[in-house]
């Protein structure tokens, strides 16, 4: 793998951290503002789904560091 296809693959690293963050925020708001405020079910679900969703943009960071090191 050369440097320009490393490169990209960090940018793509990047751009799906930014896609989970994005859930994250909208599973609170909806927790905090939205339906999940009045029904259970649905706080429930956003809640486990802020949780895996956490665990991949860990997954992501990490992923993200190790082919950072490969660069230098």
């Amino acid at each position: 793998m050369n440097r320009t296809e490393k490169l990209k693959l960090l940018l793509e690293i990047e751009e799906a951290k930014f896609v989970f963050y994005e859930r994250v925020n909208e599973a609170v708001w909806s927790n905090h503002f939205g339906s999940g405020l009045e029904f259970d079910s649905i706080r429930n679900k956003n809640t486990h789904n802020i949780e895996i969703w956490e665990m991949c943009i860990d997954r992501l960071n990490e992923r993200f560091t190790k082919q950072l090191n490969t660069l230098k």
